[in-house]
């Protein structure tokens, strides 16, 4: 039985319904109602508030008759009047907790779906391996690296998965923002855009899930994940509007006013996807890894489901 936590959330669903498919017995622990895609594939249970004090009787209840964990559960961004202690102790402590119960119930396998925010703001002149000095910018990549040091230290032997920014069907955030961006029927002058971004499919990081559970060579290391080649604004867009039947429609204009038209029509999506942030995901690799989609699939998923979904 594998436990994935955050089962409700565009990550955790993917993750649940990628190793159910791949005929693992998965309950998927959430605090809101499960996608009606995972029904009858995979045991449903509740996750308790991890922002609560007490959390070990109700996680260890989520552990009974458990021998792998995945966990994506926590705060994907600083909700407005959270300070940073209380985001640590969802991110952090929270997954503290987990593990340590996890090796008292002899869990084997624990995998923790951390962030590139860990090592690094929303952007890097040099491309980040694992072994670069973590130098997160905000209390989220602080939280996220707590969570790596806080898991390792109670389980050495539990894997750590740093994913850049992810896309696919029903992804959230920035994607999102930059999807509906993409469908504006007019042309963009983003062709002055040229740093380079990894990004990392829904079906990517199932994929790298899936590998690492099965992989005793990678057990108490990090990893770095991508699709492959790093992407620079103007090329996501294109790919998206290929997946809509659609030209590219990039055109051009100075850096600087590129950015502040990104920035007034998609505002965060400059610091985001504008500048250099690559993930050297070699390590993975040289274990066997290998994506199973590109990233204009996976964007071109994206955009389908969106459309889809505006139509309803």
């Amino acid at each position: 039985m594998i436990l994935v936590t955050g089962a409700s959330g565009f990550v955790g669903a993917a993750l649940a319904g990628s190793l159910a498919a791949r005929g693992h017995a998965v309950r998927a622990a959430a605090r809101g109602p499960l996608p009606g895609g995972l029904a009858g594939l995979v045991t449903p249970a509740p996750l308790p508030d991890l922002a609560a004090g007490d959390l070990d009787g109700p996680l260890a209840a989520l552990l009974d008759g458990v021998d792998a964990v995945v966990h994506a559960a926590g705060l994907a961004h600083q909700p407005p009047g959270m300070d940073e202690t209380a985001m640590l102790a969802v991110n952090a402590g929270a997954s503290e907790s987990l593990a340590r119960l996890a090796v008292r119930q002899g869990v084997r396998r624990f995998v923790l779906i951390s962030s590139s925010r860990a090592v690094s703001g929303p952007s890097s002149p040099l491309p980040l391996a694992e072994s670069a000095q973590p130098a997160p910018t905000d209390a989220y990549g602080r939280s996220k690296l707590a969570a790596e040091a806080a898991v390792h230290a109670v389980m050495p032997g539990a894997v750590i998965l740093r994913p850049p920014v992810l896309h696919g069907a029903g992804a959230k955030g920035n994607m999102a923002r930059l999807a509906r961006l993409a469908r504006l029927p007019l042309p963009l002058p983003l062709a002055g855009l040229t740093g380079r971004r990894s990004i990392l499919s829904d079906v990517n990081l199932a994929e790298a899930v899936a590998f690492v559970l099965d992989r005793p060579d990678a057990a108490g290391r990090t990893f770095h994940l991508s699709d492959g080649a790093p992407l620079t604004l103007p090329d996501v867009i294109a790919a998206m509007r290929q997946a809509a039947g659609r030209g590219p429609g990039i055109v051009g204009l100075p850096a600087p006013l590129s950015e502040w038209l990104v920035a007034r029509l998609a505002p965060g999506l400059a610091d985001q996807l504008c500048r250099n942030l690559v993930l050297d995901d070699a390590a993975i690799r040289a274990l066997g890894w290998r994506p199973a989609e590109s990233s204009a699939a996976g964007l071109g998923r994206m955009m389908r489901d969106a459309a889809a979904q505006t139509r309803l």
